[in-house]
């Protein structure tokens, strides 16, 4: 019998969401980055196997709302579990629960989720032997009903056994993707997600988190990708730092964006960029979705 269903990918901040999504599937669909919040969207992973399909929905980390933004991010997140058929709560196992951890458990059991939910303890490469029992078990305790394993994305430890585990609790149905299809993500769209994932790893603080990526041209021609892009930002002082000195910075981001997109295209890629103030546009509803949100 085939089995088909979504699988609503939640955590804190940093647990190792998207790292862990990129190794199931054997491709890199969702940007990774050391910094909280990286996710912003929920984006959905295709993994076939056989006659099954798992799509695994990347929901951004879930934490306290600190700007319009977040809630739009949050609201995002919580209505993508309503819909799955199985929640896969990803943990740090290399640490015992945190009260955030308890916080994101707590809001999926009052969401009315009846579902199934399986606890991957991700990270067990960095845990120490002496605390296996201790923690699996104060993460069991968080949600006694859950299937749980010891996993890790890094190191794809124990992923074959996690799959098997998903796909014993997803329903019986056909295929909704094609079978060479791994993400739901348009080449445009990953291609705004590249650029702020080279944002975030080069610039500091809270700067990468109040940039946003507008793609205005995709053009393919001739064996070529030709990209106009923009990078939007808070205030004046942000968008100095993020062009930089004598240009260093955004030429820094626009070379490392162009590589890592010609490497998803398997195309030659001239990608032009701007930088562009839209101030204070995390809190206000028309810039937001001026930027796509």
């Amino acid at each position: 019998m085939c089995k088909t269903g979504l699988v609503a990918v939640v955590g804190v901040p940093n647990v190792g969401k998207s790292t862990l999504i990129n190794s199931l599937l054997g491709e890199k669909v969702a940007i990774v980055s050391e910094k909280a919040q990286t996710t912003r969207e929920a984006q959905i992973g295709i993994l076939t196997l056989g006659e099954n399909q798992m799509l695994l929905i990347d929901t951004p980390g879930i934490t306290k709302p600190r700007h319009l933004l977040d809630k739009k991010i949050m609201s995002d997140a919580m209505s993508r579990i309503s819909e799955s058929d199985v929640v896969l709560w990803i943990v740090d196992v290399s640490k015992s629960p945190r009260e955030k951890d308890r916080q994101v458990i707590e809001l999926i059991l009052k969401s009315n989720y009846t579902n199934k939910i399986v606890i991957a303890m991700n990270k067990m490469d960095l845990l120490n032997p002496k605390h296996v029992i201790s923690n699996t078990d104060l993460y069991r305790d968080l949600c006694p009903s859950a299937k749980w394993m010891l996993v890790s994305g890094l190191k794809q430890l124990n992923l074959d056994k996690l799959v098997e585990q998903i796909l014993d609790l997803l329903p019986n149905g056909s295929k909704f993707y094609n079978d060479d299809e791994i993400t739901d993500m348009s080449a445009r769209k990953m291609a705004s997600e590249l650029m702020r994932e080279a944002s975030l790893k080069y610039l500091r603080d809270e700067i990468p988190h109040g940039v946003a990526v507008i793609v205005e041209a995709f053009d393919e021609k001739d064996g070529y990708v030709n990209i106009e892009a923009v990078l939007i930002v808070e205030n004046d002082r942000h968008k100095s730092i993020v062009i930089g000195k004598n240009g260093n910075m955004i030429k820094r981001i626009g070379i490392t964006s162009r590589l890592n997109i010609e490497k998803m295209m398997d195309k030659r890629v001239n990608l032009d960029t701007h930088v562009k103030v839209q101030y204070d546009w995390r809190n206000n509803p028309g810039k937001l979705q001026y930027v796509g949100y």
